[in-house]
């Protein structure tokens, strides 16, 4: 069950698109007891563990900042995946989920635009980038913020926006380490469940893009190939490898 709590202090608005929002949400089926805090922030607990901390997107956070100052496309596996031979292109990021790699595509040049289909871990996005919006750091950066599209999925937008590049990040399936897995991604799974739809979407998003598609795999997961969709090439990324398909 999803439960959602609004506190009387919160710094959040509530306007009518949020209102509508929060209702849409409380019809969402999940597969564990989770709350949706409307405070300060908006933040996600677990219910059935109250030892795990509370879920929040921050994209202010030390690491994140730090990857930012001292990355790059050069030095990050996915810009470098999505930037070869490309000069400042312009990315959908397919699944944005926590954001992270949307900035370092956008802080190593490209110009982002972030999709999500869940209303939850949209909703936590949207606050996380208007935090972010009013931090000297951000502010000062030449390329500025990703912009967050509507709630919906990136194969089903009909604008004007065409992506030179699309990335693709579906939900991995399950590790048995790392604190990622008991935190992060344990939420992940009870609100978005697998993803079942890789192959058609993944078609539908090559049909899409002007250049390609790069697909985030685990390492070890054998690649995506069927009909004529196979990739041409990977980088390699520790964990996990970023597959290459071509328009």
């Amino acid at each position: 069950m999803l439960t959602v709590k609004l506190y009387p202090d919160s710094n959040i608005v509530l306007n009518d698109d949020l209102k509508r929002d929060l209702e849409e949400i409380k019809k969402l089926q999940v597969s564990d007891d989770i709350t949706l805090h409307i405070a300060d922030k908006v933040f996600l607990s677990w219910d059935s563990d109250p030892k795990l901390k509370p879920l929040c997107f921050d994209f202010l956070s030390d690491k994140l900042i730090y990857r930012i100052s001292h990355g790059g496309k050069h030095k990050e596996n996915v810009a470098r995946a999505v930037t070869s031979g490309l000069s400042h292109p312009v990315v959908f990021d397919a699944t944005a989920g926590m954001g992270r790699d949307s900035f370092i595509l956008q802080c190593a040049g490209c110009s982002v635009y972030m999709f999500e289909r869940n209303p939850v871990i949209w909703l936590l996005l949207r606050d996380a980038l208007t935090r972010a919006a009013s931090s000297p750091f951000f502010k000062d950066l030449p390329n500025g913020l990703p912009s967050l599209l509507p709630c919906g999925e990136a194969c089903r937008y009909q604008g004007d926006i065409v992506p030179d590049v699309i990335y693709y990040d579906p939900m991995f399936p399950d590790r048995k380490k790392s604190a990622l897995v008991k935190k992060e991604m344990r939420i992940f799974k009870a609100l978005i469940g697998a993803d079942e739809d890789i192959e058609s979407t993944l078609l539908a998003l090559i049909r899409m893009a002007k250049h390609k598609v790069i697909l985030k795999r685990p390492q070890t997961a054998a690649p995506i190939s069927f009909q004529d969709v196979k990739p041409i090439g990977s980088v390699e990324g520790g964990a996990c490898r970023f597959d290459i398909y071509m328009h």
